[in-house]
Formats: C-alpha cells, structure tokens, sequence
C-alpha cells in the first residue's frame, strides 16, 4: 500500500497528525487527501493557521473560519460569541456537516488557540475527523500581548485537547526538495539540533561575504533587513519604476474593511508592487507548468495587465493571480458550499533580491543566501537552510564574528518538541 492509500486508510477511521521536516511533501499529500474527498463527494475544508499557509494549501485561515477574530482564550472568543450568534449558528450548520477537517502548521498554533478549536468542534456536534499537519520542530506558535509585542507561547500538543483527538502519527521521512543525500542527512540532524564538527565544517564552508549577489535570493530573520536590501538594488537599477497595485473587489457590502485588510496583509503578495524591466523576481503562488512558489526569473517587460519574466530559457506571461476571501455556507439540501465575499487581484511576484524566511514558506530556491546575523527563534535557522534545493548554490552569509559559537547557539530547538515525538505511541514512517 503506498503512503497516499495509507493515509486514507487511517482517516476512515482515526484522527491524523501528519508529520516530517521540510520538503518532504506534507502540502502536496494535503492537497491529493483534500482532491480525494471532494472526488468521493464527501466535505472536506482546509484551514492554516497563517496567511500563507492557508494560500499555500488552498484554503481559509483558521482564525476567519472559527470566528475567532483576535481571541487569544476563552474568556475573550465568550464575550465575542455574543455579537456573532447568527454566525456562530451558521458555522456549527457547516461543522456537523464535514467530513474533514484539515489544519496546515499546526506548530504555530497555541495551547490556547487549539483548546478553541475543540470547544467550537465540541459545540456543534462535529463528527467528522481532523487532520493536523505540521512538524514542531519548525517555527513554534507565536501571540501578541496587549502591548502588540511578540511572545512566545505553549505548543498545540501541550493542551488538554491534543489528547482528546487521539491522534495517529505518520511520519514522511523523505526530502524531495532535494536530490542531495549527504545535505539530506546535514538538514535532518539541524532539525533535531543535532550538530558535530563535520557539520560545523561543512556549514563554515558555505560561509561567503561577497554579498549582495543578485543572482541570488538573500533569507534574512526581519522584515527590515529584506526591505532594505530589495529597494536599495531596485533604486540601483537604470529605468522607469513601474508600481502594480493590488486590485480588490467586495462582494458582500457588509463585510467590514479591517477584515478585508487583514485578510490582504496575510496573503504572499504586495499590495503596491515596485517593478522595473530588467530585475530579477521571485515568484510566490504555484502555476503548474509555468512557475512555482520560490522560482525566479527577471522582468522582461511591464504592460498594464502583463508582465513578460525570463525564467531561463523560457519565456513566461505572467497575469494577475485572483485571490478569493470566501465565506462556507449550507444549502437547501445540507451540504457544504463556499460563497466568495471578496476577491484580490495582483501579480504573484516579488523583487528576487531578499525575502524575509518567514515569508518564504513553503518555498523551494535554488540561489540561496541565508544571512544569519539574527536567528532570533528556535528553528529558524533550520527553516531558512532547509528552503535550498541545491547546496552548491546554497551561501551562508554572515557577518560577525565566531560563526561556528555562533551555530552552537542558534542551532537548537525546545526540549519540549524532542519530549513531544519521543513519548508519541501510534506513529508510522512513510515516504
């Protein structure tokens, strides 16, 4: 029985945490399980727990669909639920419907946030079986306090509700992001946190300071640092800057701005987009057969609805990608349908010059910088390393000094994650 077969198997009749490092194809076997059950007319949704792992996979944020809006416990989703009671109504109408339930980076979702994922289940009589899918030992689940500051906050698996889904684990153990066997094992070993001197010394041979190339793409830990590098190579380059806005159209009148807003900040485009013939781009959506999420290429040639981009010898027509903010609703005969209430239009493409590695999820770059000067998170060293499809077009930028202390102190992870997977019973390995 092959993985695919195997995972449906399980879901007949279980709950699934679907697991593995990068690149080992968790969005693409989400996606095969999702095109299966609405094949086989049964109701399936897909829900991320950020912007663009909910673009990445096809679905809604799991914040817009519960209707937590900027709940972070119990107390605050109660006092919300009492101005949403006809929204909460619908929404347990759709929840006892589903089939399945699909939740993509379920390690950037919190303790608290999972427990109101249950308490919404629990309310309306789902019967239905959820998927969870993720790996905890990449970016951990991050909450603003009242003061707008980041802080750091309990995983998933740490609620009282991880254990109430009983989940089965499986485990895709192969990278298909790349062919490299040695690098393969070299990712595997940084995802545990696990390094010795040969991988100190293969990481210091990928160390350069003949930076910025712009015939790579350059990862750094804030948007700031991207932002700086990726206007100043634009204001560098001779021709007239074109500027792309984002086009939004609103289908339902009543849909409030500061939804429609928050919404468009999370999608993997920018709302003004500065262009110029000649530079090179990263593309951030998926088109099968012209470009995928992380390939690059450079402008050719700006119309007002086109833009020509060299991606090798190939010439490609890029056009507007439409974006769709989509609300679920129960017809007449109790099945699951979307309505769309807004729609984005704009180019899926960036300035190729610098990225943020938060932004470059789910992306696979083949000239890769990785500027490590502030690793600022468990993990993310890891996430940014683990983008590359080729270490030999792979640089670690970095620039002060004691780079390989330095790795001993960002290379590492949260003892709780290793506690986590060590203690889990029901676990298969697949490829």
């Amino acid at each position: 029985m092959d993985s695919f077969n195997k995972l449906i198997t399980i879901l007949d009749k279980d709950n699934l945490f679907l697991t593995g490092g990068a690149g080992v194809g968790k969005s693409f076997m989400t996606k095969q399980i999702s095109k299966y059950y609405m094949a086989q007319k049964k109701s399936v949704i897909l829900l991320g727990s950020t912007g663009i792992s909910a673009v990445n996979i096809g679905g809604q944020t799991l914040h817009s669909f519960f209707l937590f809006g900027i709940s972070s416990n119990f107390e605050e989703l109660k006092k919300r639920d009492r101005y949403n009671r006809s929204k909460i109504k619908e929404l347990n109408k759709i929840l006892k419907s589903l089939d399945l339930l699909i939740i993509d980076e379920i390690s950037m979702v919190s303790s608290n946030l999972f427990d109101m994922v249950l308490y919404r289940l629990r309310e309306s009589g789902f019967r239905g079986k959820l998927m969870v899918v993720g790996d905890f030992y990449q970016l951990s689940p991050v909450i603003k306090d009242k003061t707008n500051s980041l802080i750091n906050s309990l995983y998933a698996f740490e609620s009282s509700s991880w254990d109430y889904f009983d989940f089965v684990t499986v485990e895709l153990t192969k990278i298909k992001r790349t062919d490299d066997l040695h690098f393969m094992k070299i990712l595997g070993s940084i995802r545990k946190g696990l390094i010795d001197t040969q991988i100190l010394d293969f990481l210091d041979s990928l160390r350069t300071n003949n930076l910025p190339d712009t015939n790579r793409t350059t990862l750094f830990g804030t948007n700031v640092q991207a932002d700086r590098l990726n206007d100043a190579k634009l204001n560098e380059t001779q021709g007239k800057n074109e500027i792309k806005k984002a086009i939004i159209t609103k289908k339902d009148n009543s849909l409030d701005d500061r939804v429609i807003k928050g919404w468009a900040s999370k999608l993997p485009i920018l709302e003004e987009l500065k262009l110029k013939e000649g530079v090179p781009i990263i593309f951030t959506t998926n088109r099968w057969g012209f470009y995928h999420n992380g390939e690059k290429g450079v402008v050719e040639h700006i119309d007002d609805d086109v833009i020509l981009v060299q991606k090798g010898e190939r010439l490609v027509k890029v056009e507007r990608f439409t974006f769709e903010l989509t609300r679920n609703v129960v017809d007449s005969k109790g099945e699951i349908g979307e309505e769309i209430i807004c729609t984005l239009e704009q180019f899926p493409i960036r300035l190729g010059y610098a990225i943020t590695i938060h932004k470059s999820q789910g992306m696979s770059i083949e000239d890769l910088v990785c500027n490590v000067d502030n690793i600022f998170t468990e993990s993310q060293f890891y996430v940014a390393l683990s983008r590359a499809v080729d270490p030999k077009r792979l640089k670690i930028e970095y620039t002060k000094d004691s780079f390989k202390e330095y790795l001993k102190r960002v290379i590492k992870i949260n003892p709780k994650v290793d506690q986590f997977y060590s203690a889990i019973k029901k676990k298969i390995f697949l490829e």
